[in-house]
């Protein structure tokens, strides 16, 4: 019904915004570790930090632009507005996928915390990787439908950025201002709701209107 399409356009309209914003913060936040260098480093991290600052600046360069770049590729008006950016995009979004990606995996085995922040961010690096991957080789072999279900959950690795710094004060607080078990914590729960979150998105649309949705803007034009 147009009145249930127009309510769910706006809804999910008002929830990118929400997204583009905490990703703009965020992304602001980690290009100071550029300009700031080591003075940006959390009090707590600093240590580990200070051992691989290049690791470290690579990751917030690369996160940075791939939280802008990809929430403006999930948006669908971006699309329809002109393909040739969104290509154009899309590559800058993989490069910097691939710097995260691998300096995350770079950082992991030396995260403050032990073998569970290891796992956790380690985890993490690897599916960001594998599924900004499967996503590009979806869009190599014309599979729009695969290759945006794939993006989705790239990006909602990449938004870890901005739900681990919503989350880790929180349980910071909760334990009574112990750092390391909410670290702990969070090198999972940054990241795993949000996958979960975009497998109901992808569960909940009915097939053939995705197909009917994706192969419109794919179209000529």
């Amino acid at each position: 019904m147009p009145g249930s399409q127009t309510a769910a356009g706006l809804k999910r309209s008002s929830g990118w915004r929400v997204a583009a914003a905490g990703s703009a913060l965020v992304a602001l936040y980690g290009l100071s570790y550029l300009a700031r260098g080591e003075a940006a480093f959390p009090p707590d991290l600093a240590p580990s930090f200070q051992s691989r600052p290049w690791g470290i600046f690579g990751h917030a360069l690369g996160g940075s632009i791939a939280l802008v770049t990809g929430v403006l590729q999930v948006n669908r008006s971006s699309l329809r507005r002109s393909r040739a950016w969104h290509h154009r995009i899309g590559y800058v979004y993989l490069s910097a996928v691939l710097l995260t990606g691998v300096s995350g995996l770079y950082l992991a085995p030396f995260a403050f915390g032990g073998w569970i922040t290891t796992a956790g961010f380690g985890s993490l690096a690897l599916w960001l990787l594998v599924s900004t991957a499967t996503a590009y080789r979806r869009i190599r072999s014309r599979d729009f439908v695969g290759h945006r279900a794939w993006m989705l959950r790239s990006f909602a690795a990449i938004f870890a950025a901005v739900t681990l710094r919503i989350e880790l004060p929180l349980l910071v607080a909760a334990f009574g201002g112990n750092f390391t078990p909410a670290y702990r914590i969070v090198a999972w729960l940054a990241w795993v709701p949000n996958l979960l979150w975009a497998e109901w998105w992808l569960a909940r649309r009915p097939g053939p209107e995705v197909v009917a949705e994706v192969l419109e803007l794919a179209g000529p034009g």
